[in-house]
């Protein structure tokens, strides 16, 4: 009986690095259509408000933003095992070193390239002309996408003081109710933050530390709204732990379906809210925030059927998975400050304002496949292919 148990644990860990990987190319991937724009193609060949509906709120909304959230929830779920089976030691020798590390070098880069390619030692200057210039450019990683790994090693933080204060729990129950609350706590606080805003405008109520909750709550880059990923992760790895995730019960059906159900039931109501200005927008873009709660909930549900998916995932697949820390980093480059064009190319501008759509996917592409071709001229050094390969 142990052995078979075991045998299952050793199938379901195989599975899960391959539906890991079908997960990671997917969300680097729309990663970069997000940034090139190939979520508004639908709008731009038929404008109406169905087209603006599908870009705006559906692509954009949904399956642009929901990438961070899958990677969080990837990287937190394998270092609850890792830590559970390697102890405090992996977070001081290997996880820590490793984050911060990624973070420096890509933050530095960044930084250095914007310096030299126009923005001279000014944008150096600026960073540092004050603490909260400077505050905000660590948490920020620059204003790029790069807050991802300062995030992440915030919430690497949060789940090593869990994993330390689960050590003294014997019972499994008890560990699952309290991520169960305090999941649901950081739900209730999310939501709020997300209508401060109107509750602060509606009665009409102005007070040192309403106003600024409200400034923290408008700025997608502050890591609180990545909190809940802590204890999803953590529940997540408690049943893997517990053997629920050998196979869909009744009671783990449920599960998944009451996650869908959330999923797209917040998405409905943050649309909607949205749409009629109750909720905070984001530079005037619909539904660009991380501290919604499909966010939490859809990448949460992606975890679940990723464990428990039996499929083949395709070399292609796992090749751009492998990429996928290096497209994530280089894309930066290519969308650093303005989006990539091609309209000062002579025999491609005319071409480009006759059909937009073309100068959209060529920046996909080169944004891609540039970022794919750094990756693996990185891989052949030494020193550059940690900062590069998962």
């Amino acid at each position: 009986m142990n052995n078979s148990l075991d045998q299952n644990f050793i199938d379901i860990k195989t599975q899960r690095f391959e539906s890991f990987d079908f997960l990671r190319a997917i969300a680097v991937i729309a990663i970069v259509a997000y940034k090139t724009k190939i979520f508004n193609i639908p709008e731009i060949l038929a404008p109406n408000s169905f087209t603006y509906g599908l870009s705006a709120y559906v692509l954009n909304g949904m399956v642009g933003a929901l990438a961070v959230p899958v990677f969080l929830q990837i990287s937190l779920f394998l270092f609850y095992l890792k830590s559970e089976n390697t102890g405090v030691r992996y977070f001081f020798q290997k996880r820590l070193p490793r984050l911060i590390s990624l973070y420096v070098f890509w933050v530095v880069s960044i930084t250095l390239f914007d310096s030299l390619s126009g923005g001279g030692w000014n944008s150096i200057r600026e960073i540092v002309s004050s603490l909260k210039s400077f505050v905000l450019f660590i948490i920020s990683g620059n204003n790029t996408p790069y807050f991802f790994f300062f995030a992440l090693i915030f919430v690497t933080v949060i789940a090593e003081i869990l994993v330390l204060l689960f050590g003294r729990l014997e019972k499994t129950s008890t560990k699952k109710t309290i991520s169960y609350c305090l999941l649901f706590g950081f739900f209730v606080l999310l939501f709020v933050f997300s209508i401060l805003d109107t509750i602060i405008n509606y009665t009409n109520t102005q007070t040192t530390l309403l106003n600024f909750l409200n400034n923290l709550a408008k700025w997608d880059y502050s890591p609180l709204n990545f909190l809940p990923y802590v204890f999803t992760s953590a529940i997540t790895a408690q049943d893997y732990h517990d053997g629920q995730l050998q196979r869909i019960s009744k009671v783990l059906k449920r599960k998944l379906y009451f996650l869908l159900f959330l999923t797209i039931g917040f998405f409905v109501l943050e649309w909607t809210l949205t749409s009629k200005g109750l909720l905070i927008q984001v530079d005037q873009a619909p539904l660009d925030h991380y501290m919604r709660l499909s966010l939490i909930f859809g990448s949460w549900l992606l975890l679940y059927l990723a464990l428990l998916s039996k499929r083949k995932i395709p070399t292609i697949i796992k090749f751009i998975s492998g990429c996928s820390l290096g497209i994530y980093g280089f894309h930066v480059f290519f969308i650093f400050r303005r989006p990539l064009i091609f309209d000062n190319i002579p025999f491609l501008s005319n071409i480009y304002q006759v059909v937009p759509v073309l100068g959209i996917l060529a920046a996909f592409t080169v944004t891609l496949f540039g970022s794919i071709a750094l990756t693996l001229f990185c891989n052949k050094i030494k020193f550059l292919r940690k900062f590069v390969s998962a």
